[in-house]
């Protein structure tokens, strides 16, 4: 799966993040819950995630920085995290 579709999974809580901030990889099931959303970036370098929830039906609207930072909303919740590949 792709860094973008994790970044989805995690803001809607369909992976789960290790205390060691690691998360685990994306299943095919997980993808097939996150559905379809849409990816842009702008002339920033900024990615633009959107898409529904098929979980609960709430849109949301995610943004990654270049550096990583994960900011946006899933329905009536704001989500932030860093993003930072494995070595």
């Amino acid at each position: 799966m792709t860094m973008m579709t994790t970044i989805v999974a995690v803001a809607l809580g369909l992976t789960p993040i290790g205390q060691d901030g690691v998360v685990q990889p994306v299943s095919k099931d997980q993808a097939s819950a996150i559905g379809r959303y849409s990816e842009s970036t702008d002339d920033t370098g900024t990615t633009h995630l959107t898409g529904i929830n098929r979980k609960t039906g709430q849109t949301f609207h995610l943004t990654v920085n270049p550096q990583g930072r994960v900011e946006g909303s899933v329905g009536d919740w704001v989500v932030t995290f860093q993003v930072a590949s494995a070595a």
